[in-house]
């Protein structure tokens, strides 16, 4: 995340590890589960990253990462800068 997006802040939002932009717009929220993790992002960033996402299970703007497997990197770290920019150039807010 830090390597990504450094200039992201990290606060507490509905219990989870939420990440903002400098203006206090949530960019991604985390949240931890028994079996996975979940990176939630806008659905227009899910949307625009599914074909990438076809092996992960998702929801409305989530993605589930099943724990022992790799972590996407790259592709995580493409969604996070889409996500920044859908905000900063088109004003996509949070959900």
């Amino acid at each position: 995340m830090r390597a990504a997006a450094p200039e992201l802040t990290e606060e507490l939002k509905w219990g989870s590890p939420a990440y903002l932009h400098p203006r206090g717009v949530i960019m991604l929220v985390i949240a931890a589960y028994s079996a996975h993790a979940n990176i939630v992002f806008t659905p227009s960033t899910k949307d625009a990253f599914a074909v990438d996402l076809a092996p992960f299970a998702t929801g409305k703007g989530s993605i589930k990462l099943p724990y022992g497997s790799n972590l996407p990197t790259d592709l995580l770290r493409r969604m996070i800068r889409f996500r920044i920019n859908e905000y900063e150039t088109g004003g996509v807010k949070w959900m």
